[in-house]
């Protein structure tokens, strides 16, 4: 059996990308196109004119997230079937904010002390992800 999302780019070849419904299709397969951990924070709203609207809920998560946006579109272009090319994010403190994670405990034994200019990132959480995800790069076995 296909998965639904496989008959996708049929369905927009037979009965076009206009309309609302397109919006919705995304909307749906949001969590799958971005990851859940993006999908709790972000809400794409609009397409129009091969233009995607993604509500984020800071300017943190905004400048942050321009940096996919490449991938951002690959991955909607791939599940959709649709040619998406590109994708702007609009501030809506009203999408939800999940829980601030607490970070995963550091390694007993850090080999590499991780050092980096991370001041310039407002958004705690996501200076504390990236601060570890360097650490544990750096950490894991070669």
């Amino acid at each position: 059996m296909k998965p639904l999302a496989s008959l996708l780019p049929d369905l927009f070849r037979q009965y076009g990308t206009d309309g609302p419904w397109l919006e919705q299709v995304a909307a749906a397969l949001w969590k799958e196109i971005v990851g859940e951990h993006l999908a709790r924070r972000t809400r794409p709203v609009e397409i129009s004119r091969s233009r995607l609207v993604v509500l984020v809920p800071s300017s943190g998560w905004k400048r942050q997230l321009r940096a996919l946006r490449g991938e951002i579109v690959s991955r909607l272009n791939q599940a959709l079937g649709t040619e998406i090319t590109r994708v702007a994010f609009r501030i809506d403190s009203t999408v939800e904010q999940a829980p601030p994670t607490p970070p995963s405990a550091p390694p007993e034994k850090t080999s590499t002390p991780v050092a980096l200019p991370l001041h310039g990132i407002a958004d705690e959480e996501i200076r504390t992800r990236i601060q570890a995800a360097a650490s544990a790069c750096l950490d894991r076995p070669k």
